[in-house]
């Protein structure tokens, strides 16, 4: 509606609860297997279980789908196999939304004076919120903001130097 193209795609990612597991010590601390993506936290008396699909393609897909679940079983028996008896009760599908490196985008358009935008957090948009709130605030007050996003803009990709994120879960 402004005129401005973002690189943003929206990618579905989607999760699943165990059924309760009385026994399983706690605290259970956040856990991430960088090398597969699988990942697991507390969640009420069971886990949340995520991992990314390679095979994902961008889109506005929000339904809940089975076809990931293989690769979730396989992670989960390399690195956590005692959780291959655990239920699954339920999930969710959500939209991460993605840019090419899986950088943040934050900054203000060149071509549309005092359009700002803070987008494309692949998944880390609520942690990094508050922080980038602050930022948002002071480009739109006219401030130097606390930390240089400079290498956020969007026009770092109209050269060939994108910095891809290692650890995108």
């Amino acid at each position: 509606m402004a005129g401005v193209d973002l690189p943003v795609e929206p990618l579905r990612r989607q999760i699943v609860f165990t059924e309760p597991l009385p026994d399983l010590p706690r605290p259970v601390p956040m856990t991430i297997d960088f090398a597969t993506s699988f990942y697991f936290h507390a969640e009420g008396e069971g886990l949340m279980l995520g991992m990314s699909d390679p095979d994902e393609r961008p889109g506005f897909l929000l339904n809940r789908s089975d076809a990931w679940l293989p690769r979730l079983t396989e992670a989960i028996g390399a690195r956590a196999p005692r959780l291959l008896d655990a239920g699954f009760k339920g999930g969710w599908a959500g939209l991460y939304e993605m840019t090419p490196d899986h950088n943040a985008l934050i900054g203000e358009d060149a071509a549309v004076p005092r359009f700002l935008y803070a987008a494309g957090f692949s998944g880390h948009g609520f942690l990094q919120g508050p922080a980038v709130g602050e930022v948002v605030r002071d480009l739109y007050l006219g401030r130097a903001p606390f930390a240089d996003v400079a290498p956020l803009n969007a026009a770092r990709f109209a050269g060939d130097a994108l910095r891809p994120e290692t650890n995108c879960v």
